[in-house]
């Protein structure tokens, strides 16, 4: 449980530094004031990161083979990349669609092939699915826009799927680092016991 929080927390953080880029510079702008604001965001836009954050951690973890041999050194790097492809996206909300998409899928394929492995891929694809269908519903239900320069994908960023994809790739190494962790613990506390 601790586990969850902890992912739920890090989605939460992490996203409120990309959404205030967003915000920043025009890339997306907010039309509700019905709820609370945190920082640039409505409340409800680091809930809906953070839990997917704990929920894909938690997916990875029923997938095959979970990795052992990760890092945390590796999990932070993780997260500064993909937290960097977001401010990315909103430094290049100006720029024509193909070579700022361009720009964004190398960043994500980048990601992957340094910390994303085989089942990574079903993480990042369900994040690059799930995630720019919300960010359309949202968009369609009048709750935010993105810039005219910026919506070519049914009224969001082209760039979502990709950085959607990265931010799957690096949560699942995430949930297999926390796993390894538990695994350690747990293993130290069975050797205390049987040593009594």
């Amino acid at each position: 449980m601790r586990e969850l929080a902890f992912f739920f927390l890090l989605g939460a953080a992490a996203s409120l530094v990309g959404d205030h880029s967003h915000v920043v510079t025009r890339t997306t702008e907010y039309f509700t004031d019905a709820v609370p604001f945190v920082w640039s965001s409505p409340i409800w836009f680091p809930i809906l990161v953070g839990a997917a954050t704990a929920s894909l951690a938690e997916i990875r973890l029923h997938l095959p083979n979970p990795r052992t041999d990760v890092t945390v050194r590796q999990g932070i790097a993780g997260v500064a990349a993909v937290i960097g492809t977001y401010v990315t996206t909103a430094l290049v909300h100006g720029a024509p669609t193909v070579p700022s998409t361009t720009l964004i899928i190398a960043m994500a394929v980048i990601i992957w092939c340094a910390w994303g492995d085989a089942p990574s891929v079903v993480c990042g694809a369900l994040a690059a699915v799930v995630g720019p269908a919300v960010e359309i519903a949202l968009a369609k239900a009048g709750l935010f826009a993105y810039h005219d320069d910026s919506d070519g994908l049914f009224g969001v960023g082209p760039w979502l799927p990709p950085l959607y994809f990265a931010f799957g790739v690096v949560v699942a190494m995430l949930g297999e680092i926390a796993a390894r962790r538990r695994a350690s613990v747990e293993f130290s506390g069975t050797t205390v016991e049987s040593r009594r």
